[in-house]
């Protein structure tokens, strides 16, 4: 398995100067299995992607399988976008969740009204499948399965298993155990996530907020950096990615934290590897 980041920041794009290093582009991550290529998620950084694909492509069709975890902005965005779908020759399949009151594809189409954009959903040259999950999938020799997470409106987590190998995908998650007073409830739900993803290879895990930054913002849906480490520790996970970078966090300031993960790794001796995914990054498996 070959991962690489296209997008790492969460909420909003925050391009510049100061976040440079780190990229402002909002999620998106190709994971390519053997002949396989499967992106996650659809923010901006999908357009440098989708312009990448095409030039590996050479003349050829462009084929691949995008799976969205939820349709906040941040994570469709770049989708309107994406070269390859403007091209009658493209074969891509687009999987997500049925909506709380609409199709996936409604979904989907809602930020390509003539209203918010140019060019609609239905007029696409390539005439993406949209198939809705509500179960395990094998795409090819992948086998994908999800999770629910907590966050506002349907979000899932992913987990992609090829040839031994196992990539967990959590973003966007708030610990049930902080939004929801500790007990039965939250501890079923928080082991249940920790079991979904144990064991892999790479787990990439939203770690949007410090401990203060939490205190103010309890209840958006999104887990501070020891969070993280306390979800891969419990899920024996062997490497983990720190993901969706505030927008407020500048590339500074994202050296100070995988500092202090790394100090938090070593109090409890640990072995895990923890870096901060940056756009560009490449992970082999």
């Amino acid at each position: 398995m070959r991962v690489r980041f296209w997008g790492v920041r969460g909420s909003t794009p925050a391009p510049g100067p100061k976040t440079a290093r780190y990229g402002g582009n909002t999620p998106c991550v190709e994971i390519a299995c053997g002949d396989e290529t499967l992106i996650v998620d659809a923010g901006t950084g999908i357009r440098e992607l989708g312009l990448d694909l095409t030039q590996r492509a050479a003349g050829r069709p462009v084929k691949g399988r995008l799976f969205i975890g939820h349709t906040h902005w941040d994570h469709i965005q770049g989708f309107p976008f994406f070269t390859p779908l403007y091209l009658p020759t493209t074969k891509f399949q687009i999987y997500g969740m049925h909506g709380t009151t609409k199709s996936f594809q409604e979904v989907m189409a809602g930020q390509m009204h003539s209203t918010y954009f140019p060019v609609q959903l239905k007029d696409l040259a390539s005439k993406p499948e949209f198939i809705e999950i509500n179960g395990p999938l094998q795409v090819g020799p992948v086998k994908v399965t999800y999770h629910f997470l907590n966050h506002p409106g349907i979000t899932v987590g992913y987990r992609f298993e090829y040839e031994g190998k196992a990539v967990s995908y959590i973003s966007d998650h708030e610990p049930y155990g902080g939004l929801n007073v500790k007990g039965e409830f939250s501890d079923k739900e928080d082991t249940s996530i920790a079991k979904f993803i144990a064991g892999s290879d790479l787990m990439i895990c939203e770690a949007q907020y410090t401990a203060d930054e939490y205190k103010i913002r309890r209840g958006w849906g999104h887990s501070t950096f020891a969070d993280v480490l306390d979800l891969a520790q419990k899920a024996e996970v062997k490497r983990m990615a720190l993901f969706h970078h505030d927008p407020q966090h500048d590339d500074a300031k994202l050296d100070a934290r995988l500092v202090d993960s790394l100090a938090l790794i070593s109090s409890r001796r640990l072995t895990i590897q923890c870096f901060t995914a940056k756009e560009g990054q490449v992970v082999e498996l």
